[in-house]
């Protein structure tokens, strides 16, 4: 039997065709008159791809169809984000319409967010076009339109904060600017420029941060690498520096915040009682520990005296008066004794 070859296309094709015998009680036909048949090729392989084929359209033809048909019987389909019903999807495009009417207020956006405290107006920041705008979804209307705006920020406290050309500024619930274009644009992601209890974290111009009230006015100073607002304070930090409480007057009420203090262990040599065999192991520093304060660290003794600064990024024992302290950029380590003192070679 001759072997039989896949073809490139997944089918089989014999290597040659037989020829029809004669016929043995026609001897009289010439041979010449014999014809050869032609060749049968297998179609088993054709008659599975087509059929799996078949069942692809098939199958796909019903999903469209059942699309359509909801598409058709409910004409949009809501839910696809948390949107309290603002949002619309229909063929392909994304629309803001009114949650009760359902009456399409802007038509194919990008996306849309919405704040859910039930404090707020019922505005929609969209985005349209690489734009940002606003819609309240109550009266219908837009009120700020997408053609300045390439940052924005969903309303908070009735305020909402926007960006041109690298400044925030902030607009009202009627689409006006309520506070300038003044404070630094820091790249600062969605969670950051929102009103807490009249309160806003902002940067100036140096990128350093502070604190404004509605009326855009500093209440605390921009002096801060990161600040943590709570309802009557605000924690603030330098980089390097211990954490302050301060008022919204200004006044400092604590000094010296830390954010957490960890132990300190070194190895100890000691001899196996039962083997008689070294052993290296582990003592617990009972008289120095390494301090947090936001991404540095310092060294602080038992008494609670500051022996460094939070200047480092990690504090480690070498023994139980020596340390090694890993510099800010992570990869530098100096040696440093129980006074905060970096031994060198001078």
């Amino acid at each position: 039997m001759e072997k039989e070859e896949k073809n490139k296309n997944g089918f089989n094709e014999s290597e040659a065709c037989e020829p029809l015998q004669q016929d043995a009680n026609q001897e009289n036909q010439s041979l010449e008159s014999t014809e050869e048949q032609p060749e049968k090729k297998p179609v088993v392989g054709r008659v599975v791809f087509f059929l799996i084929f078949a069942a692809i359209v098939a199958v796909s033809a019903m999903l469209i169809i059942k699309w359509c048909h909801n598409k058709n019987e409910y004409g949009y389909e809501y839910g696809e984000e948390p949107s309290d019903g603002h949002v619309a999807h229909n063929n392909g495009t994304i629309s803001i319409v009114n949650p009760d009417t359902k009456e399409v207020i802007v038509k194919d956006i990008d996306w849309s967010h919405y704040s859910s405290s039930t404090e707020e107006p019922p505005i929609v920041l969209f985005a349209k076009n690489g734009k940002r705008g606003f819609c309240n979804i109550a009266t219908g209307k837009v009120i700020v339109e997408p053609t300045t705006y390439t940052k924005a920020w969903i309303f908070s406290e009735g305020l909402a904060a926007v960006e041109k050309d690298g400044f925030i500024g902030f607009v009202d619930a009627n689409g006006n600017l309520a506070i300038n274009f003044k404070f630094s644009y820091r790249g600062n992601p969605l969670t950051e420029f929102v009103f807490h209890n009249g309160h806003c974290v902002v940067a100036d111009s140096s990128n350093k941060i502070g604190v404004i009230d509605k009326k855009g006015r500093w209440l605390i100073k921009p002096s801060y690498d990161n600040i943590e607002l709570a309802k009557d304070y605000a924690i603030v930090y330098t980089d390097g520096d211990f954490k302050k409480q301060i008022d919204f007057n200004g006044n400092v009420l604590q000094d010296g915040i830390i954010d957490d203090i960890n132990d300190l262990y070194y190895d100890v040599k000691y001899t196996n009682a039962q083997t008689g065999e070294p052993n290296v192991g582990s003592a617990k520093n009972n008289d120095y520990y390494e301090y947090r304060v936001g991404s540095y660290s310092g060294l602080i003794d038992s008494q609670g005296n500051i022996i460094t600064p939070p200047i480092y990024t990690d504090i480690s024992c070498l023994t139980p008066t020596l340390f090694k302290a890993r510099l800010q950029d992570w990869i530098s380590i100096v040696i440093i004794d129980n006074k905060g003192n970096v031994l060198s070679k001078s």
